[in-house]
């Protein structure tokens, strides 16, 4: 049975669900309604949802169906005028669970509800401690997947490295592949990065206004199964750090691309993030950000902190969108990853389609917060231990040493420019010319002056020419 395409409406008294449904026998049809619980079932389409109030069918209700477009229009009544019913955006969350984990009887009704509930026991066991994917939850189901992927992943044996080893590993291959030579050429070459430090990222942008979700997103989320997570509360924050560090990836290729992603974006947002390369889990926010500049320092093609920081700042503003653009972005993310070449559909299974899921049960409040927390946090240069201020001071000293080398140079240039000889120009004048221009060319007084002894005038210009030829 396919799940077909569907989004609700609300108004102070009513419910409007539309379903799309173009191949379907309307004869066969069928629609029920059940408090929370909304049915929907017409061959080759099944759809039931549990809504976040209680509707009613009642002699009110109505229905309708477009032959053009395939569309059920149904409206309904709720039970309590003017309630108001929350995510009805949030197509997965919509979707009445299809597993429902293995708990008390008490926690049922609690995880149905609400999708996402805190375990009090933060103990893990000995086995959890070599677990990897979303909330670290996976153990044994991609065994081998880190050497068999390693043009993804580098961390090739997840399940041999606990957790907490991770970082220290990845910081030590990070600082083996830190430039010095590549992040001074950015730091001195403000022409190259101008035109990313000064972009702005469409989100950010005066006239951005689009938050709802097109037919293509909405054809995602409908695929996604409606799972229920039990976390606790080290896990719950975890997931949101581990959301930063992959969205910080996200905003990095919009700047740099001018938010024209390229076939290259995957590539840089798995990069970029050390959850999707390194399975990494972060503590707080200030490290997972830590880790987010220093990789943007080392990997792709533009390496700058002020770059880094602009990047934080486009993160910043992203999360005030709200969840439902927070979810539009994972949506864009998962897209590319289906779309890449080199298997990254992998990094949808292990971690964005967790995501996708677990967004839509979370609170905006929640999603403000880390916004603001992100805000909040200066990164300096010396929290990634990567010697920044040295190397620019280096830097700085041999650029300063070059220009003085090629000023001494020049000045030398010019010095023995100087000392060549100077030579003047003369215009020599035939007798014709000088005849016709003054008419007063007496050729006997020339013969007379040169038969008495006198100085002739060429012979004058011949030893002024022979005296300017030699060197002083």
């Amino acid at each position: 049975m396919l799940t077909p395409r569907f989004k609700l409406t609300q108004d102070d008294n009513h419910i409007y669900i539309c379903v799309h449904a173009p191949y379907t026998n309307i004869g066969d049809t069928e629609i029920d309604v059940d408090g929370h619980n909304f049915l929907f079932v017409s061959s080759p389409y099944f759809l039931r949802l549990r809504l976040p109030g209680r509707i009613i069918d009642n002699d009110r209700s109505k229905g309708s169906y477009i032959c053009d477009s395939g569309d059920f229009n149904l409206t309904f009544d709720k039970e309590i005028p003017g309630e108001y019913f929350e995510n009805l955006d949030m197509i997965t969350s919509l979707l009445a669970p299809r597993d429902i984990p293995d708990v008390n009887p008490s926690l049922v009704e609690m995880l149905e509800e609400d999708g996402i509930t805190f375990d009090d026991n933060d103990n893990k066991d000995i086995g959890d401690k070599f677990s990897y994917g979303f909330a670290n939850k996976v153990t044994k189901d991609f065994l081998d997947i880190g050497s068999e992927f390693p043009q993804i992943f580098e961390l090739h044996i997840p399940e041999r490295v606990a957790v907490d080893e991770r970082h220290t590993l990845r910081i030590e291959h990070e600082d083996s592949k830190f430039s010095s030579d590549h992040y001074l050429a950015d730091y001195f070459d403000d022409e190259l990065l101008a035109p990313y430090l000064s972009s702005t990222t469409f989100w950010d942008s005066p006239d951005f206004n689009s938050l709802d979700f097109t037919d293509e997103e909405v054809g995602v989320l409908k695929e996604l199964p409606n799972k229920n997570y039990l976390l606790s509360q080290n896990e719950y924050k975890q997931v949101l750090y581990g959301l930063v560090d992959i969205l910080y990836g996200y905003c990095y290729d919009k700047r740099t691309t001018l938010n024209e992603s390229t076939v290259e974006s995957s590539w840089t947002i798995n990069k970029l993030s050390s959850t999707l390369s390194w399975f990494c889990a972060f503590n707080n926010i200030k490290e997972t950000l830590v880790t987010c500049y220093r990789r943007a320092l080392i990997y792709p093609i533009f390496r700058n902190f002020e770059l880094c920081d602009k990047v934080k700042h486009d993160l910043v503003t992203l999360l005030r969108k709200g969840k439902k653009f927070v979810i539009k972005c994972i949506i864009d993310i998962y897209q590319m990853f289906n779309t890449s070449n080199d298997a990254r559909y992998v990094l949808n299974q292990l971690y964005i389609k967790d995501y996708l899921i677990f967004l839509q049960k979370c609170h905006n409040e929640e999603i403000d917060e880390l916004s603001n927390n992100i805000a909040n946090i200066e990164i300096t240069k010396n929290d990634l231990n990567l010697e920044l201020d040295e190397l620019e001071s280096a830097g700085k000293m041999v650029q300063q040493e070059e220009n003085e080398i090629m000023e001494n140079e020049m000045a030398l240039k010019l010095e023995s420019m100087s000392l060549l000889p100077k030579r003047n120009k003369y215009i020599v004048k035939s007798e014709c010319d000088s005849d016709s221009s003054s008419g007063t060319f007496d050729s006997s007084s020339d013969t007379t002056d040169s038969s008495s002894g006198s100085t002739d005038s060429s012979d004058e210009s011949s030893d002024e020419l022979d005296s300017d030829d030699d060197p002083l």
